[in-house]
């Protein structure tokens, strides 16, 4: 019998035990990530307005995404991609499941990305995200973040 070289993508809610995997993939694509191991326990223990969600790849984590769902507003927190796996669409499939998810409850989606970062607005920009303004200094001094909006329903 031959066995299928297919491999399994998964996308599901992200649980304490996939803190650790995370943040790895935290620290290997933001080197001055403000985010600590604890603030991610934090947000999925404890903020009742928090969703994070990872995909899996054959059984491995290799991306994430976090949002709060406030009122009638979703905001991207942070979302990341292994490095080995970038290029591949699963930063996109992974934002498109968060604002599938978020469109049942929310009206507007939005979220912060370094203005330098034109990878990320070009991926953004491709799901009808829209350019909404400038955060001076958000990443740290001389880090500007080019705030971006979607309409959800």
């Amino acid at each position: 019998m031959e066995q299928s070289t297919q491999q399994a993508l998964n996308i599901r809610l992200m649980c304490a035990d996939d803190v650790p995997q995370v943040f790895d993939i935290e620290r290997e694509s933001f080197n001055d990530s403000s985010w600590t191991i604890d603030a991610f326990y934090h947000e999925i223990l404890k903020n009742n307005f928090a969703y994070y969600f990872v995909i899996e790849f054959d059984n491995t984590i290799v991306g994430y995404v976090g949002l709060w769902l406030v009122i009638d507003q979703a905001q991207i927190t942070t979302i990341a991609i292994k490095k080995e796996k970038r290029g591949c669409g699963l930063g996109q499939l992974l934002l498109r499941y968060a604002m599938q998810y978020a469109q049942t409850k929310c009206d507007t989606m939005s979220l912060e990305v370094r203005v330098d970062n034109t990878i990320a607005q070009h991926v953004y920009k491709n799901l009808g995200f829209k350019y909404g303004g400038k955060r001076k200094n958000y990443y740290g001094e001389g880090e500007d973040a080019m705030v971006m909006w979607v309409t959800l329903r």
